[in-house]
């Protein structure tokens, strides 16, 4: 059912990092489609204010609601239900070593209770074309170049056709030119009605691809411009 509700609201959240508070009564919410840079030096708290709405983190305090799910009461076991609506893109990639590109993608949509061989094949060759990737599923990952690795880490957060990407400094290890590639699928993703929030401190980026931006600093978050 199609709803204006945001894909993502936080209200009064205090972010903590263990016992320490990082972050203080946050409060922003993002719409369907909309594209936001998180922006703040390292240590400034951006990581773990996506891993709280990624249900990585608790939320001790305040609210948040992402893709209709409270992220301050929801259990565990249902972490995955919230996974399926969602998409995490790592900086550090995050893939198995042990296992080629179509075997990553597999675990990932088994583990999100797809059964059916053929439409699971379907889908996987599907995100695999959309992010320029079609020919490497049957490649591991060493054998693949930090961009290849970052596109096939984003084929698997699109798997389940997300209302959402969140991303941790998806071009952090990775060149300038290769970053460029990378954030240009991102707008086309984007484009096709994936909202997304991206965390990064590529103010180069940030200046050629203009969009909102949110602003972690000295334990606050604040809209810019």
């Amino acid at each position: 059912m199609f709803t204006l509700n945001p894909v993502v609201s936080i209200e009064n959240a205090f972010i903590y990092q263990k016992e320490r508070i990082v972050l203080s009564d946050v409060n922003f919410s993002i719409n369907k489609g909309e594209f936001v840079f998180l922006i703040g030096r390292t240590g400034s708290g951006k990581s773990s204010l996506l891993k709280t709405l990624y249900a990585d983190l608790w939320l001790q305090r305040g609210k948040a609601k992402v893709v209709g799910y409270e992220i301050e009461t929801l259990l565990p076991a249902n972490r995955p239900l919230l996974r399926r609506k969602i998409g995490v893109v790592f900086q550090d990639f995050q893939l198995f070593m042990d296992r080629n590109v179509n075997e990553n993608l597999l675990w990932v949509l088994e583990a999100t209770g797809w059964t059916d061989s053929g439409k699971i094949k379907a889908r996987i060759a599907e995100v695999l074309m959309q992010v320029g990737m079609s020919t490497s599923k049957d490649k591991m990952p060493h054998q693949l170049s930090g961009g290849e690795q970052q596109r096939i880490v984003i084929a698997r957060a699109l798997l389940n056709e997300p209302q959402i990407l969140f991303a941790d400094e998806p071009t952090g290890n990775l060149d300038p030119e290769v970053s460029g590639q990378i954030i240009k699928l991102f707008h086309e993703i984007n484009k096709a009605g994936t909202a997304i929030l991206m965390a990064t401190h590529d103010f180069d980026m940030i200046r050629r691809f203009p969009a909102r931006i949110l602003k972690c600093e000295n334990g606050i978050v604040s809209e810019e411009g």
